[in-house]
C-alpha cells in the first residue's frame, strides 16, 4: 500500500470515493457534489494546511482516501491536525490501511501536539479502531454556523 498526496490524476477516483463517504451513514448529512470538487481542488492546492492524500493499492488502484488540515489549539499549546474523511473502500477495509494512514500521519506530522477526528456516535466499529490507535472522547460539544 502507497499512500501519497493527492494530484489533478486522481480527481475521478476521489470524488467518486467522496459522494459513496457522503453518502454513508459515517456522516451527519450529505454533501453536494460542488462542495466535495471544491474540497479537492483545495487540497490539491499550494494551500499549506490542507492537504489530501491517497491510498494506494499494489495494483495502482485507489483503496482510500483522507483529508488533514492544520490549525493552532491554544488548549495544547500547539498544531493540531484533524483528520478528515478517512475512507477506505468497503473491498479493502480490515486489511490495515487505515491503521498504516495513522502511522504515516503521526509521522509526517510528528511536529502535532494532538490529533483529533470525528465520528458519528452510533459508528462503533469506527470508534472501536479510533479507541485502538489511542483516540479519546473529548467531552465538548461541537457548534457550527455555515456561511
Amino acid at each position: 500500500m502507497d499512500i501519497r498526496r493527492m494530484t489533478e490524476k486522481d480527481r475521478a477516483d476521489v470524488l467518486d470515493m467522496s459522494s459513496e463517504f457522503y453518502s454513508s451513514d459515517a456522516v451527519s448529512h450529505p454533501a453536494d457534489e460542488e462542495k466535495l470538487i471544491n474540497v479537492f481542488d483545495t487540497a490539491i492546492s499550494d494551500l499549506k494546511t490542507f492537504n489530501g492524500y491517497v491510498f494506494i493499492d499494489e495494483n495502482g488502484k485507489a483503496a482510500g482516501y483522507s483529508y488533514i488540515s492544520e490549525y493552532y489549539e491554544s488548549e495544547i499549546g500547539g498544531i493540531c491536525v484533524m483528520l478528515i474523511d478517512l475512507f477506505v473502500k468497503s473491498e479493502y477495509r480490515g486489511q490495515g490501511i487505515a491503521s498504516s494512514f495513522f502511522e504515516f500521519v503521526k509521522n509526517e506530522y510528528r511536529y502535532a501536539k494532538r490529533f483529533r477526528l470525528e465520528v458519528m456516535p452510533d459508528n462503533e466499529s469506527a470508534i472501536a479502531a479510533y479507541r485502538h490507535w489511542g483516540f479519546a472522547d473529548l467531552p465538548y460539544k461541537q457548534m457550527v454556523i455555515d456561511m
